[in-house]
């Protein structure tokens, strides 16, 4: 009876977590949506508020038409979120995602009824042509233009490309491996890093849509490409399967 009665409760304990699971995910999938259906939403929602969690000087760059500034990683912004009104729809992004999702998990935790983030960010709407706007409302250009990045990467040597942003966590833990991996393989492997903040068409060319992102050409061909952190073995396996 006991060994029955055991095996009842962790069966129900199974049931609990895995539906606590399945909800998690639900909600998750709820309130993080395509920039699509992003675009869609706060031009239907009249109370709408778009909030742009990135720095100061991202902004500079482009933004979706009224948005408010609030940069996630500044000390000010839990006191600053605290002073908005928790009744009305919130619709938040970055530049990739991630800022912007750990933002609205936030303001969902502490009472906001309605808080949305955008899939892929500012580099997805991008890529789906949706319109940014400048307070000098002037394009500002790209550092390196793709005639510059097909050059740069048409050498006979191995390329490999990083494309960060100086805010980015995992972006900062991966510069010193591919440092170390490009001084470890001199004169068989060239690496280029590219601030994506810097280069947003080239990214949008090059269908960039979250960061980190990895690519090694040689002559000019794409022959690998990863998105998200890539440790050291990773990079070195790639690199000896190309080289064969």
């Amino acid at each position: 009876m006991k060994r029955s009665v055991k095996f009842i409760l962790a069966l129900t304990f199974v049931g609990i977590t895995t539906g606590y699971r399945c909800f998690a995910q639900e909600a998750k999938q709820k309130f993080s949506i395509p920039s699509e259906l992003f675009a869609e939403r706060i031009h239907k929602t009249p109370d709408a508020i778009i909030l742009d969690v990135r720095t100061q000087e991202e902004v500079k760059g482009g933004y979706i038409e009224g948005a408010q500034h609030m940069d996630y990683r500044s000390k000010a912004f839990k006191a600053e979120v605290a002073k908005l009104d928790k009744g009305k729809p919130y619709y938040v992004y970055c530049l990739s995602g991630g800022r912007s999702g750990e933002a609205a998990k936030y303001m969902r935790s502490i009472g906001f009824e309605e808080v949305y983030d955008m899939k892929g960010g500012l580099l997805s709407w991008q890529k789906n042509n949706l319109p940014i706007t400048t307070k000098a409302d002037h394009k500002r250009l790209d550092k390196i233009s793709r005639e510059v990045y097909n050059t740069m990467v048409s050498s006979d040597t191995l390329v490999l490309v990083d494309f960060y942003a100086p805010w980015c966590a995992p972006c900062k833990k991966m510069e010193p491996i591919l440092k170390e991996l490009a001084a470890e393989n001199m004169g068989m492997v060239k690496l280029i890093r590219l601030n994506v903040d810097e280069n947003k068409d080239l990214a949008k060319q090059l269908g960039v849509v979250e960061i980190p992102v990895v690519k090694y050409y040689r002559s000019g061909k794409e022959y690998w490409t990863h998105t998200g952190f890539a440790d050291k073995t990773m990079l070195q396996e790639a690199m000896q399967a190309i080289h064969k």
